[in-house]
């Protein structure tokens, strides 16, 4: 892989995290958004850094949060002036570096586009340079809401240029002004840590999306072994993927020099601007199988009972890799995968059992009943159980169900389990409600289905997981260190 000139990514370790820039800095080594907002943080830097600084070009208000913290860009001499988008249209030069912050209008679009050496876009529109932006690459962009991306790349900077360090627990602490994305985020803290702080909630995280090949897989494995979550909804691939970086495999970021049927054609699977070697895949096959030829087939098995089996194979095999499943059955977090034919892992269940039966072993049969049963038992054994959702799918709605799988039970079976509905409710994902999928439903919404409980403590985030994920669990780690006080000693409002 080096030979071909690929960068190998690494996941983000919140542990080695000290700082709002460290946690910037590690980004740039992960992927999708998180990359975007590391890069992007860098860039400007290397550009104020230069004789000619940068000009912002912004088109909101001058004495709004954002304005205001712009101006902080000019007053530090990181940037030579802000104009609005027509300014600069009309009087900016040609060769000028820029730092174009939210929505423009078409009339100025032209210029620029045109008039810039470079210009790097921050807006939550997908707004850049025509050609800028091909599939799988995303240079000198974050598509997020400026008014949660500036915040952090100016604490990030503040540190790097003038070593003001910033803990994350401040930097979140003073974002509900902004408004967006940035308030959402605040409110998401604040939601989360109540629910930490409830010791008589058993809690889920829920987890759809390329996470691990996103390198968050540090990110859960802290989770557990941290003592946030109680169990784990996930999907397949996201499993079989984590357990590449469990053995000591990379990913590598993606270079646009080949295009998919090269890739193709050398065997390198592309996860948006990530690759995964085939061969990764190949020896995490030849993990499993060792686990599964001990498996004498006499009784069905369910996934957590076979991810237990693999986390339990990682500890004996891997003591010094950190990994997922590893964490998780050294912790006791059961970790259930609804949908798991569709991943890696269900495709090497199914292939070892053609292999069984052709030498007339058992094959081995999933009861996913099994998993239903322990996910009821985890819900009606606690007085309150709260949902941590990253992106919707399967995983997201697997955990939900169970409060009108217990509701229909009880009526069409008689009196069987307490009712229960979660109290608490957060979630990162991008999606809208109005394109009608999971992903995007609100709690309100679930409400209706009754599995949300009226009063609830909820708060979502619209937004890619792996600019705002790594913070939240910062925080609620900081929180926990400080013994639920700021870095500048005031305690967190009690509820």
């Amino acid at each position: 892989m080096k030979a071909l000139k690929f960068e190998e990514l690494k996941s983000l370790d919140l542990s080695k995290c000290e700082t709002v820039g460290d946690i910037v800095n590690g980004m740039r080594y992960c992927a999708f958004g998180a990359r975007m907002l590391g890069e992007v943080a860098h860039t400007i830097r290397e550009m104020i850094a230069a004789e000619d600084k940068p000009m912002l070009i912004y088109d909101g208000l001058a004495d709004s949060p954002l304005g205001s913290l712009l101006g902080k860009f000019v007053s530090n001499q990181w940037c030579r002036r802000m104009l609005l988008p027509s300014e600069y249209a009309k009087v900016g030069s040609r060769g000028d570096n820029v730092v174009v912050i939210g929505a423009f209008s078409e009339r100025d679009a032209e210029a620029i586009y045109s008039k810039p050496a470079r210009a790097v876009f921050i807006n939550q529109f997908d707004m850049a340079r025509p050609g800028q932006i091909r599939d799988g690459y995303f240079p000198d962009a974050v598509f997020a809401d400026p008014r949660y991306v500036m915040p952090a790349i100016y604490a990030a900077l503040d540190e790097w240029i003038n070593d003001k360090r910033s803990s994350v627990v401040d930097f979140i602490s003073a974002l509900s002004k902004y408004g967006g994305l940035a308030t959402q985020v605040a409110r998401g803290a604040e939601a989360l840590e109540a629910m930490m702080h409830d010791k008589s909630c058993v809690r889920f995280l829920t987890v759809s999306g390329a996470m691990t090949v996103a390198k968050m897989d540090l990110i859960i494995c802290d989770m557990i072994e941290q003592g946030l979550i109680h169990a784990i909804s996930s999907t397949g691939a996201l499993m079989a993927h984590g357990l590449v970086s469990s053995i000591g495999l990379k990913h590598y970021k993606y270079n646009p020099k080949y295009n998919d049927t090269e890739l193709a054609r050398r065997k390198l699977n592309r996860v948006t601007d990530t690759l995964e070697p085939e061969t990764n895949l190949d020896t995490v096959e030849e993990v499993i199988g060792k686990v599964i030829e001990k498996i004498d087939g006499k009784e069905p098995l369910s996934p957590t009972v076979l991810n237990k089996l693999i986390g339990k194979y990682l500890a004996d095999h891997y003591p010094n890799e950190r990994g997922i499943l590893k964490s998780a059955y050294l912790h006791g977090v059961p970790v259930f995968v609804p949908a798991f034919v569709d991943s890696e892992l269900g495709n090497d269940i199914y292939i070892h059992n053609m292999k069984r039966r052709r030498r007339g072993k058992k094959p081995i049969l999933m009861d996913l009943e099994r998993d239903s049963k322990e996910l009821i038992e985890c819900v009606t054994g606690a007085k309150r159980f709260g949902i941590f959702s990253i992106g919707g799918g399967v995983p997201r709605n697997n955990v939900q169900n169970v409060a009108p799988l217990i509701e229909i039970i009880n009526e069409r079976l008689g009196p069987t389990f307490p009712n229960r509905r979660f109290t608490y409710g957060v979630r990162i994902c991008p999606d809208r409600p109005h394109f009608g999928h999971l992903s995007g439903c609100t709690y309100s919404e679930n409400e209706s289905w009754r599995k949300a409980a009226k009063n609830g403590i909820y708060a979502e985030m619209l937004a890619d997981a792996t600019q705002v994920w790594p913070f939240l669990i910062k925080y609620i780690m900081e929180k926990k260190l400080s013994g639920g006080k700021s870095s500048n000693g005031r305690r967190r409002r009690k509820r």
